[in-house]
């Protein structure tokens, strides 16, 4: 199309020249009302002797056919394709012209830490260790300054050395848990940087030398890193939540200080509960006021967390253990079991509020009537066992019912048999022989013993004592010489088998006619 146009426009550019090269004529007389336009003829060789003979003849004009040439269409140039823009990069904001400058500013700081902890760390010959407190002013500020860069920039490459060079400064300090938990949580959160390695080095040297009585406990934390799956946030979280359940004193302070330290840092894990349960357990090891706020902190935030009751539990534990607040305790175990009746904490709070009852408070009724809503819950569970001897103590010792007591031991011998119910039954043989004086009782439990236990040695001393009741409490003599010679038969060589046969020959004589 384009070539087209082109010669088609050479073409109208030509047409003058080439007229000019023509012989030129005057134009052709038109008629006004004839706008069409006329070509001029050029002269006929034949005719133009005769011309030349005779004067000139004017030419008709002939009209030249209309040739109708269509507009030439519009040229369109094609183009080329322009180039794809790249899309616009976001407008950058004022966070994140601060988080690049951060992370511009992130291997300096930890170029200047590490070369700080070098020139301050001292020398360790014996006499400069006596003469030279373990802690210093410097340690303080890098400490919160690396503590600072871990929760600012968890994200960060370089915070795994920051997590390796706090250990470094702890250690010097004689922190060593503290070291070891900075270690645990540097393997915890970035397994896959080279520092996590020699985390791992550094927490085998504490457990073979500054830290060998904790060496089984820096074993399983260890082992507890294999477990670990998904992100960082993850990870540390679930360290964080099996270092909840630590108990030794010495670990508790850092293992708080590295829960405050994640949630301040926590950018995904949602379950922030977990965290604030865990520092609040370990702050019990510490200052019962401390724990009290965690544990307090625990049920005003997160009204939906599963471990609600465990902290409730806790609560009334300092409460109980630490601040001597037995009122405060009662109160506290009773909300736990209103509020989650079937928890396993529920069940300790049982157990707990029985105890304060009766021990703390000296409230025996309210001791008893815990401890018989226990056995009426729990029916057979261990806890039935101790609600049952708690109850009989208090009613054998405290309140002075024997005869309760007497029930409380035989309904123990009801549920539970082997040794505790043979240990129950003999304690309620006991109260009924020496506090009651219910021989038939005595002899049902007896009978009881023997029927629970027939080859023990308490059921052998049963039978005798049932013949001895007979004949001494019962004066049934002629009872009491059939109960004797059916033991001597039974255990010719027991023991007390020479006594029954002297009570058998003394019966003899009682009952033989005399002559």
């Amino acid at each position: 199309m384009k070539q087209l146009t082109s010669a088609i426009c050479l073409c109208f550019a030509l047409a003058p020249a080439m007229a000019a090269d023509e012989p030129t004529a005057p134009p052709p007389p038109t008629s006004p009302a004839t706008p069409a336009a006329t070509v001029p003829v050029a002269p006929d060789p034949a005719a133009s002797g005769a011309a030349a003979a005779s004067p000139a003849q004017p030419v008709a004009p002939v009209e030249a056919p209309v040739i109708h040439i269509p507009p030439a269409p519009a040229v369109v140039e094609c183009a080329p394709a322009a180039p794809v823009a790249p899309p616009a990069a976001p407008a950058e904001t004022a966070a994140s012209k601060m988080r690049a400058a951060q992370q511009n500013l992130a291997l300096p700081k930890v170029e200047l830490l590490r070369t700080t902890i070098k020139n301050t760390t001292p020398s360790k010959n014996l006499f400069s260790r006596f003469l030279s407190s373990s802690s210093k002013p410097i340690d303080v500020d890098l400490l919160a300054d690396m503590r600072n860069f871990t929760e600012r920039f968890p994200d960060f490459p370089e915070t795994a050395e920051v997590f390796h060079l706090m250990a470094v400064v702890h250690q010097r300090t004689d922190n060593n848990p503290a070291a070891a938990i900075d270690w645990l949580m540097l393997r915890a959160a970035y397994p896959a940087s080279p520092f996590s390695q020699e985390a791992a080095k550094q927490l085998k040297k504490l457990a073979d030398d500054d830290l060998k009585k904790h060496a089984d406990t820096l074993k399983a934390m260890g082992a507890q890193i294999d477990k670990l799956t998904g992100e960082r946030d993850e990870r540390m979280a679930a360290m964080l939540a099996y270092l909840r359940g630590n108990t030794q004193k010495d670990f508790a302070a850092p293992i708080a200080d590295a829960c405050a330290s994640f949630l301040v840092s926590n950018q995904s894990w949602m379950q922030e509960d977990v965290i604030e349960h865990a520092l609040a357990r370990q702050a019990m090891l510490l200052d019962p006021q401390v724990a009290l706020y965690h544990l307090n902190k625990m049920l005003a935030l997160y009204p939906s967390s599963p471990l609600r009751p465990d902290s409730m539990l806790s609560i009334g534990n300092v409460q109980h253990d630490n601040l001597n607040a037995f009122d405060q305790a009662a109160k506290s175990y009773s909300k736990l079991i209103e509020q989650y009746p079937d928890s396993a904490e529920a069940k300790q709070g049982y157990e707990l509020l029985g105890a304060t009852y009766d021990t703390d408070l000296q409230d025996y009724p309210n001791a008893l009537k815990t401890y018989q809503a226990i056995v009426a819950r729990y029916k057979d569970d261990p806890v039935v066992l101790r609600a049952l001897r708690a109850m009989a103590n208090i009613q054998q010792s405290k309140t002075r019912q024997p005869a309760d007591a007497i029930a409380s031991y035989l309904k123990i011998a009801d549920i539970f048999k082997g040794a505790d119910g043979l240990q129950a039954l003999l304690a309620a043989e006991r109260l009924a022989m020496f506090t009651t004086e219910d021989w038939k009782a005595a002899m049902d439990i007896n009978n009881r013993i023997m029927a629970l236990a027939p080859q023990d040695e308490e059921a052998i001393k049963a039978q005798f004592n049932n013949a001895d009741i007979t004949e001494n409490k019962l004066n049934d003599k002629e009872a009491a010489r059939t109960l004797y010679v059916a033991f001597a038969s039974k255990y010719p060589n027991h023991a007390l088998t020479r006594d029954a046969n002297r009570r058998i020959e003394s019966l003899n004589k009682a009952l033989s006619p005399s002559k």
